[in-house]
């Protein structure tokens, strides 16, 4: 096998592959990195670089002042470069040059402990694990990451250039999967081909650069209950709240790194991608190349509506969050050109009750199907795991305490128990569809405050254990099975314990719809974005905007 080299050029480190001497000594301080196509050019010409320099001279960033050095990267070949090439070269100011055959990575260190796997994609198509220290900071990992020179999306590979990390628990070749749990890590090997939807991206020109962290088993778990991996750092505010969320590796990573485009969560039970974007035009391209084609969204009928949810509403006691949200909604209102209704679905229910509930109230008839459905599903998930463990081990594999509490009540949800809970999330399903989206008679926009914004520190004593009553607002998407697209729409401030200075946190508001119609959320979203001036990008950092 050959040997991956890292090497350094102006402070910064890079991989290749054996073709990469270990130093290259009198390096220029300004560098142009050229990718050239072997299989097309054997021999890099006066007329090729020519070529490049004149592309090249319409962007507006470069000039001759990085010529002053010159890497020409092949695809595995070697590279010649012809002396009237060098003149031309040596004419702008070069007066350094390195062929490379095979492709440099820019290596950047993990700094918020996102990432369990960097990985690469080698010449044979096979992924492998790079297991790389970051050279910057203490105890990090390096991700290795392509230049996007000369590379663009086509028809074909619409997400060429696009890097991408993914939740550890879409299996990915060759790669082994922790779900964030040692005992997991250690028991299985990596698996023998990569999930579907994973598949899908890489088809699509996509580059897996890494697996993120989670909340272990995709439970809920806050940063003071990861045992077996450190929870991943927020970046948002003053640097110490809680990532929360079981998809908490890709939300940080999102939240931290410029040079990541997208990273791939998921949503209920784990069996439903979800991903993360900083921009809403990118987030729609991306969404649309990777399973647009398969949407099927209703017929629509021209008749826009936005509901207002008072039952979820009620629950935000920050005064600045929902002074946010109703300023979007009043820019939403402006965007669509209709009033938001406010309706309790609580209410809702009790006058349209559904023949199947005889008669209990909404609270009633769902106070354990959430619960009773998802983790009954969840714990019998990873019922050949404890076997296959304790098989190999004679022991049981170690569990971080919520994760073993969710399981010891999941285990004690009957079979029966279990269906009758999908039953009664058929009927909620059927009945919202009919009453609140009103699926046929208007285009319903549902609106989400996800939950109170407060201040939530990675060393804050564990909350009580997840326990859903009822329907969550976060389990209403799931459960219907419907799109949902959060965004970010303002900011809470708050006094940090740790720096003593007033922070900011996020503030965001989810929009959902019927299914299918997952790219129309985008647009409605984006024309209200732009038409009340609001950003419609996020930055990476402690800062969104």
């Amino acid at each position: 096998m050959a040997m991956d080299r890292v090497f350094e050029i102006g402070g910064d480190s890079f991989i290749g592959g054996a073709g990469i001497p270990l130093r290259l000594d009198g390096t220029p301080e300004r560098l142009a990195v050229f990718r050239v196509n072997n299989s097309a050019e054997k021999v890099i010409t006066k007329d090729w670089v020519d070529r490049i320099l004149a592309e090249y001279g319409q962007d507006d960033v470069f000039g001759d002042m990085f010529l002053d050095g010159v890497i020409f990267v092949g695809d595995g070949a070697e590279i010649e470069v012809d002396p009237r090439a060098r003149e031309v070269l040596k004419a702008r100011g070069n007066t350094w040059i390195k062929t490379l055959g095979t492709d440099a990575l820019k290596l950047y260190d993990d700094t918020h402990s996102a990432f369990l796997h960097a990985i690469r994609r080698g010449p044979n198509g096979k992924f492998r694990e790079l297991k790389i220290a970051g050279s910057h900071s203490l105890r990090t990992l390096a991700v290795a990451v392509p230049s996007r020179v000369g590379i663009a999306p086509t028809p074909d590979l619409p997400l060429n250039g696009f890097r991408i990390a993914v939740k550890d628990i879409f299996e990915i070749e060759n790669v082994r999967i922790s779900v964030c749990n040692r005992a997991y890590y250690e028991l299985y090997d990596p698996p023998q081909k990569t999930a579907a939807c994973v598949q899908l991206l890489i088809a699509a020109g996509a580059t897996i650069v890494g697996t993120t962290k989670l909340a272990s088993f995709a439970a809920t778990e806050e940063p003071v209950e990861c045992i077996d991996y450190d929870a991943p750092w927020n970046p948002r505010a003053d640097g110490y709240q809680s990532p929360a969320g079981s998809s908490s590796g890709s939300g940080a990573a999102m939240a931290a790194y410029e040079w990541l485009d997208i990273t791939i969560g998921s949503d209920s039970n784990f069996d439903v991608p979800t991903f993360f974007g900083r921009e809403i035009g990118k987030c729609r391209y991306f969404a649309d190349s990777w399973y647009g084609k398969s949407l099927k969204p209703p017929q629509k009928t021209g008749v826009p509506a936005i509901i207002y949810p008072t039952d979820y509403m009620s629950v935000i006691s920050n005064k600045t969050q929902l002074d946010v949200i109703d300023k979007f909604v009043e820019d939403l209102e402006s965007s669509l050109g209709v009033p938001a209704e406010k309706v309790s679905f609580n209410d809702l229910w009790e006058s349209t009750t559904p023949g199947a509930a005889n008669g209990l109230s909404l609270q009633e008839f769902m106070k354990d199907a959430s619960r009773n459905s998802f983790f009954y599903d969840d714990y019998h998930s990873f019922d050949k795991f404890r076997a296959d463990y304790f098989e190999k081990f004679g022991k049981r594999p170690y569990i971080s305490p919520p994760v073993r509490w969710q399981w010891d009540l999941s285990s004690k949800i009957t079979a029966e128990e279990r269906d009758e809970a999908v039953e009664r999330l058929d009927v909620y399903r059927q009945w919202f569809t009919e009453h609140v989206l009103q699926e046929g008679k208007r285009d319903t926009i549902v609106l989400i405050p996800i939950e109170n914004i407060l201040p939530r520190y990675r060393d804050d004593p564990p909350l009580k254990h997840f326990n859903p009553v009822g329907v969550p607002m976060l389990f209403v998407s799931p459960i219907l099975g419907a799109p949902e697209l959060t965004v970010p729409i303002g900011h809470t401030p708050f006094l940090s314990k740790v720096t003593g200075n007033e922070e900011q946190l996020p503030i965001a508001i989810s929009l959902f719809g019927s299914p299918g119609r997952d790219l129309e959320l985008f647009d409605i979203a984006t024309k209200c974005l732009q038409r009340s001036k609001r950003p419609i990008a996020v930055k990476p950092g402690n800062d969104i905007f």
